[in-house]
């Protein structure tokens, strides 16, 4: 899915980093059973790790209150969660030496290493590198598709879209405009949800 690269070379660039990372099985999980987790706090020789010398970003979306207060007063209120958001986002390659990881695909595999190329859950920025795309996305695609655009810049926490609209007919059309604006980004909604009328 292109989410990481072998690295053939093995020159070592003169910054990297190594995430150790391991897996969490949850059976009852329809949609990710099966999900990786990354330290980038583990420290390395020299004291340090990624998450300390990462900036966060701060914060660019509204409060989770103000959020949940618009979305209550929406007659016809429906939520989504974009699918895979930190995979769908590509990192600059000239910073993927700071994702490297160990893996094999088998046991008796012989350990190879990867450059990971897409935002990554447990390092500092992932939150902020993600919620600013979906922003840049919304300014890039405004003029089109205005509608969903300001939802984007409104009414996202995290990976969640909560918005809604005073009628049906208006509703259905912010739907298809949000399914539109995020396609333009390489990205799809899922999980959609509304209270039944």
């Amino acid at each position: 899915m292109g989410h990481m690269e072998e690295v053939i070379e093995y020159e070592e660039p003169y910054v990297n980093y190594y995430i150790p990372h391991h897996c969490v099985f949850r059976p009852e999980s329809n949609t990710t059973p099966l999900r990786v987790v990354y330290n980038a706090s583990a420290l390395t020789s020299s004291g340090k790790s990624l998450n300390c010398i990462q900036f966060n970003g701060g914060t660019i979306q509204d409060d989770l209150l103000s959020i949940m207060l618009r979305f209550r007063k929406h007659k016809f209120a429906f939520v989504a969660d974009i699918k895979k958001m930190y995979r769908m986002i590509l990192i600059d390659p000239n910073q993927r030496a700071l994702l490297r990881i160990l893996f094999k695909a088998e046991v008796n595999d012989p350990v190879k290493v990867y450059k990971l190329c897409t935002v990554t859950y447990g390092t500092t920025s992932a939150p902020f590198l993600a919620t600013r795309t979906v922003q840049q996305l919304a300014k890039d695609e405004g003029k089109d598709i205005p509608l969903a655009s300001s939802v984007l810049l409104q009414n996202v926490y995290m990976d969640d879209v909560l918005t809604g609209q005073d009628n049906l007919i208006k509703a259905k059309d912010m739907q298809q405009q949000l399914i539109s604006l995020f396609d333009r980004g390489g990205m799809k909604l899922h999980k959609w949800s509304a209270p039944s009328v």
